[in-house]
């Protein structure tokens, strides 16, 4: 009798392998729902990944053509400030020529008339200079009164122009990380749905944990970059 009982207990083979079925079918379900979310996430993260790219190149671009607009005003500027120079230290010139010349109302002249403001306060510091320590000429740094604001114009255009090209290099650097992240996250999608596409459950888990440590170290690296371009946060 007793016999018979666990006979009747034990379950029969076919029993135990449709169990095992079921069993089998649901750990394939809950890993496909779980890899659709993951894949998800990842979509989610490679789009913001490739829209930040695309943000970083359009600054980059922004950055590069504004410092050659300033080099290009830098230069314009250098030359006038150079030819400004050279107008100056020829009106200097004729103003030396007429006063070793004993003529004193050419001087004046030259002096009161052709020469513009500045050039005028940085003669008339030289003059005063003692014979034995004065300069050959007014334009020189010692000079207080001698100041070129054309040429300290171009040096502000110039460093203008340095800051931009650095910045688009700087963007440009950001912009490239984040394609290269785009990449990254490409191939945690392929592992990801490859994991939901198959049927057997070692490759799901080997595809599916794969990717899901490419898709954390890429969300990692993510929050590290942040929102560079200043667009979302």
């Amino acid at each position: 009798m007793d016999q018979q009982q666990q006979a009747d207990a034990t379950p029969a083979p076919e029993q135990t392998d449709t169990a095992r079925a079921k069993a089998s079918e649901q750990r394939g379900n809950h890993i496909e729902v779980i890899l659709a979310i993951l894949l998800g996430i990842a979509a989610v993260l490679t789009a913001w990944a490739a829209f930040q790219s695309g943000i970083m190149d359009g600054e980059m671009s922004a950055a590069y053509a504004n410092g050659i607009a300033k080099s290009d005003q830098a230069s314009q500027v250098y030359n006038d400030a150079t030819a400004a120079d050279v107008q100056d230290q020829a009106v200097f010139l004729s103003y030396v020529s007429a006063s070793q010349a004993d003529n004193p109302d050419l001087a004046t002249y030259i002096h009161d008339t052709l020469m513009s403001a500045e050039l005028q306060g940085a003669v008339d510091w030289w003059i005063e200079q003692p014979e034995e320590t004065s300069p050959e000429t007014p334009f020189v740094e010692e000079n207080p009164n001698w100041t070129n604001s054309l040429l300290t114009d171009a040096d502000s255009l110039d460093e203008e122009s340095s800051t931009s090209f650095a910045k688009a290099a700087s963007d440009n650097d950001v912009g490239d990380e984040f394609s290269l992240l785009t990449v990254v996250l490409a191939l945690s999608l392929f592992l990801l749905g490859m994991g939901s596409l198959v049927r057997q459950q070692r490759i799901q888990i080997g595809a599916g944990v794969a990717g899901i440590l490419i898709e954390v170290g890429a969300l990692i690296y993510l929050f590290q970059l942040g929102d560079p371009a200043g667009k979302i946060f």
